[in-house]
């Protein structure tokens, strides 16, 4: 119980260093659909009791006191603050993820609400995208968080051929990954531009003007024109509680080989020693362009049930 504590405590002055309440409050509700923004609790909405003398956010009074108001969404909203804490203290502390906490808060904020209330949608790599946290007005401090979720069903959704064609990419920002469930493949690459005439090329992701909103966009992947040649490094493993992360500008692909191709993952983007660099995929030579597209909107209830009957049955 003391360790525990002690857990609290720490969390709660680290999230208080990193963010204020209300910014984080805002960066949780942003994740949720625009169509429940007014039911969603603000900042203002909570009591200072939630706040130990030191004004300190405690964890537990944020809980009872949500629990208190009947309130599916000032539940929702609690769990999901704790739920990201836990992620985000370990993450930047680099310590040992306390998951199966984090995925019962961050699964019931899910459950405990309507299924129209989430953004959930499948972008062209094949995985379910569930933002739970988002903050990007001061790109110093880029933190964005999502679930990810794998599973043969979700491949109707979208086309493997292109999928597969255009599935080697980097990231803007350094990005790491928690196996909640099943097994990932992540394979990293060397990409290396050359004169000679190649079957592969660098493409450019193009956003649409709609990138201030969460996981609803659209997106081109276009050739630069730049051949290049691409060769595989490493193929790593990764199973429950495991982690892993990909450097800015770091070209690689996952992979879902769990049971039925299911598999769930804690994602962050962060950016690293003031570090963004352009995005970009490697994709076939004989392409001018590739459109991304995100289905809206797939209930992944069904798979975060079946999620947790799994990891209640390990225990």
């Amino acid at each position: 119980m003391k360790e525990e504590n002690n857990t609290e405590t720490k969390l709660s002055v680290y999230e208080l260093k990193k963010f204020n309440f209300e910014t984080l409050i805002h960066s949780i509700n942003r994740c949720y659909a625009k169509e429940i923004q007014q039911r969603l609790p603000k900042a203002i909405d909570f009591p200072k009791t939630i706040f130990d003398s030191n004004n300190n956010l405690n964890l537990q009074s944020l809980i009872e006191f949500a629990q208190s108001t009947n309130d599916i969404y000032f539940l929702s909203v609690a769990k999901r603050i704790k739920g990201v804490r836990l992620i985000q203290f370990s993450r930047d502390e680099n310590t040992k993820i306390e998951l199966k906490t984090a995925w019962k808060l961050i699964s019931e904020s899910i459950l405990d609400i309507p299924s129209e209330c989430t953004i959930s949608s499948i972008g062209s790599q094949g995985f379910l995208s569930i933002p739970i946290f988002k903050y990007d007005s001061e790109i110093n401090d880029f933190d964005f968080l999502r679930l990810h979720i794998w599973e043969n069903s979700l491949l109707e959704y979208i086309d493997t051929n292109i999928s597969e064609r255009f599935s080697i990419h980097s990231h803007s920002f350094l990005a790491q990954s928690w196996i909640i469930d099943g097994k990932i493949i992540n394979e990293r690459y060397s990409v290396n531009e050359t004169t000679e005439k190649s079957d592969s090329a660098i493409f450019k992701i193009e956003y649409n003007k709609t990138l201030n909103e969460v996981n609803q966009h659209t997106s081109m992947a276009v050739n630069t024109g730049k051949n290049i040649e691409v060769s595989k490094t490493s193929r790593e493993e990764y199973f429950f509680g495991e982690t892993y992360k990909i450097n800015a500008g770091k070209y690689h692909k996952s992979i879902s080989q769990g049971e039925n191709g299911l598999s769930a993952t804690f994602f962050s983007f962060t950016t690293q020693n003031n570090n963004v660099v352009q995005s970009n995929v490697t994709g076939p030579n004989s392409m001018q362009t590739s459109k991304i597209n995100r289905k809206m909107h797939i209930d992944p209830k069904k798979l975060i049930k079946t999620i947790d009957q799994k990891l209640n049955s390990n225990e």
